[in-house]
């Protein structure tokens, strides 16, 4: 069991880190600074809650590094992630324009009149 996890938990550093990575060359090629900023400030801050906690997920799961630091930076990193995917959620629950509707029974789209319309097919309503 103590396996899985820990394959488990190294996938979702990769997945974190390679994110990121995409994410940042994106916002950097269409300049958008803002964004930017605050993702960085959401790694910065997870980095340094974790340091300053004594955090470190993979010395849980029983990786040690070479680095002794390194479990910790990797470990705000990855709850970094976790900030930017709740943003995301409340943008989409704001503008469900922006990706896939998660909430398409409670979400309506808005006639000319400004009244919202009732969805419960299962379809989102702009698919």
């Amino acid at each position: 069991m103590q396996t899985i996890v820990l394959i488990l938990v190294l996938a979702i550093t990769v997945e974190a880190l390679i994110q990121y990575g995409k994410t940042i060359l994106e916002m950097l090629e269409k300049k958008q600074y803002k964004t930017f900023a605050t993702q960085l400030a959401a790694i910065l801050i997870s980095v340094f809650i974790c340091f300053a906690a004594g955090v470190n997920l993979y010395a849980l799961v029983g990786v040690s590094f070479t680095v002794p630091w390194l479990g910790t930076l990797l470990t705000g990193i990855v709850v970094s992630r976790g900030s930017n995917y709740t943003s995301d959620f409340i943008k989409r629950l704001q503008n469900p324009d922006i990706g896939e509707i998660v909430l398409e029974d409670v979400i309506g789209v808005a006639d000319d009149a400004g009244k919202a319309e009732a969805h419960a097919s299962g379809v989102p309503p702009n698919a």
